[in-house]
């Protein structure tokens, strides 16, 4: 079984950075995509905040990769980058556009 662990209760994460990441994205998003550990300190550092709208493009970009068989893939929203581990529906990892480099060991890549 997969618990969900992700804003206060994540494990080891202290919880003013972890609920500062959480809050970055709406409750619907969090519900259909989970932030790892490394992402939400990713948000909080980087201070990543998506609207509604690119919420649910990422959102339906997932679901769009997970559809064609993608089990990791990079996914651009505007001018974030986030890599996804698709399965699981978990961001692994967030990079604004000034930062993005050569990604490897994906599959996918969905522009939203």
């Amino acid at each position: 079984m997969i618990r969900r662990v992700d804003g206060a209760e994540a494990p080891g994460a202290p919880r003013g950075q972890a609920t500062a990441a959480a809050g970055a994205f709406g409750d619907a998003f969090r519900e259909a995509i989970r932030l790892s550990q490394h992402a939400q300190r990713r948000v909080q550092s980087r201070g990543v905040v998506l609207t509604p709208e690119q919420q649910e493009r990422l959102v339906a970009a997932v679901e769009a990769a997970r559809e064609k068989g993608s089990r990791n893939a990079v996914v651009l929203v505007d001018r974030c980058a986030f890599m996804v581990s698709v399965p699981e529906r978990t961001v692994v990892t967030v990079l604004p556009a000034d930062r993005l480099r050569v990604f490897t060991h994906i599959d996918g890549a969905v522009i939203a």
